[in-house]
């Protein structure tokens, strides 16, 4: 997803389509109604319209600052040059470099909006200066009316520039504090991630080890169980194949003790036996032993 444009971005390219549209409407007019003074007002369309393609290149190459001074400079030179070269004195003009002073000074930031009002109001007051002093040029008995409309229009657009300092300062801040909002809910929402992935990872570390503890505690109770069985074994040796050939030596031991006349030689070779039997029986038992302890 492409990110958004500023609002400037969109306020200014909107505005030079509008322009662009509104020029050729214009020369159209003017070559149709006006063919006598056609050379002044093509200067001045072409100007502006030569201003407007120029500033749309700029802002297509990303020279947005660039961009806007140029169409607000040559609009406002066109319109000063418009005021000076007609034959009747027109606050037309005047109200449109009004309206470019303070409508493009809204799409700068840091002093260049303050650059733009000074050579706005430094325009005004040259050119009023050149009509106040060439009065008759313009059909006029003398400067007053001239000089009355000059401080008017520059203390009007010295009025609308003070209040549109302060409201964009203000919203200038506002839209700071916005953005540093903005920054820390982001931040916020990256931490609030990571611990999330941490607690995953964690659930998953445990997930492992339950696995291998109940794996562990599978071998350990196959392994408890095999021992069980050994000893089992163990005790079975111990109860037959140990006790009853020891059993049967004690009863040829006992007998012996109660007869007086006793074959030996067959004694001695029946205990013979089971004593081969009982170390038999041992041997068994140290097999298993040995398996018991590897």
């Amino acid at each position: 997803m492409h990110p958004k444009k500023p609002i400037e971005a969109l306020f200014l390219e909107s505005l030079l389509k509008l322009s662009f549209a509104g020029v050729l409407i214009v020369m159209a007019v003017d070559f149709f109604f006006n063919r006598i003074e056609i050379v002044r007002t093509a200067i001045i369309n072409f100007s502006i319209l030569f201003s407007i393609l120029l500033s749309f290149v700029f802002y297509k190459k990303g020279f947005f600052t660039t961009a806007v001074l140029v169409i607000g400079f040559i609009t406002m030179a066109a319109m000063y040059y418009q005021s000076i070269t007609a034959d009747n004195i027109t606050t037309s003009s005047m109200a449109v470099v009004m309206v470019i002073g303070f409508g493009f000074s809204v799409l700068l930031k840091g002093r260049w909006p303050i650059f733009l009002h000074v050579f706005t109001l430094i325009g005004m007051i040259a050119i009023f200066t050149w009509l106040g002093i060439h009065p008759q040029r313009y059909s006029k008995p003398d400067a007053t009316d001239i000089i009355i409309a000059g401080v008017t229009y520059v203390i009007l657009y010295t009025l609308i520039v003070y209040s549109s300092l302060i409201l964009k300062q203000r919203y200038d801040d506002a839209f700071a504090t916005l953005e540093s909002q903005h920054l820390e809910l982001i931040e916020k929402s990256n931490e609030i991630e990571t611990q999330n992935e941490e607690l995953v990872q964690s659930h998953e570390n445990l997930n492992n080890v339950n696995m291998h503890l109940e794996s562990l505690v599978h071998e350990r109770t196959k392994e408890v169980q095999k021992r069980s069985e050994q000893l089992i074994r163990f005790a079975y040796s111990n109860a037959h194949d140990v006790r009853g050939p020891v059993a049967r030596v004690l009863g040829l031991i006992q007998l012996s003790k109660m007869e007086a006349d006793l074959d030996y030689p067959f004694l001695f070779k029946k205990i013979e036996e089971q004593t081969k039997e009982i170390d038999e029986a041992v041997k068994g038992i140290n097999r298993e032993l040995e398996k018991f302890n590897p």
